[in-house]
């Protein structure tokens, strides 16, 4: 599970340049939905993958990643909605 976090945090960095909707991502995500991650977590990060806007791209892509690591620790509710 490190790995696909490690592979959504690599799209972050690269999210300013491109949408980022690679096998690489797309496979990150599913690993991550297997292992327990909410699909309406997933989905907000694969939705914010394909906004055309640059910045508000990366703003979302980087909090939808900060809110998959805090309900992957324990410290966010997995019950909560956006």
């Amino acid at each position: 599970m490190d790995e696909a976090i490690e592979v959504l945090r690599a799209a972050v960095d690269r999210s300013g340049g491109a949408m980022q909707t690679g096998a690489d991502v797309r496979l990150a995500l599913k690993t991550l939905r297997f292992v327990g991650v909410p699909a309406d977590a997933i989905r907000y990060f694969w939705e914010s993958c394909g906004t055309e806007n640059e910045i508000g791209r990366s703003q979302n892509m980087a909090a939808a990643l900060r809110r998959i690591e805090l309900l992957r620790s324990g410290q966010l509710g997995r019950d909560l909605k956006r």
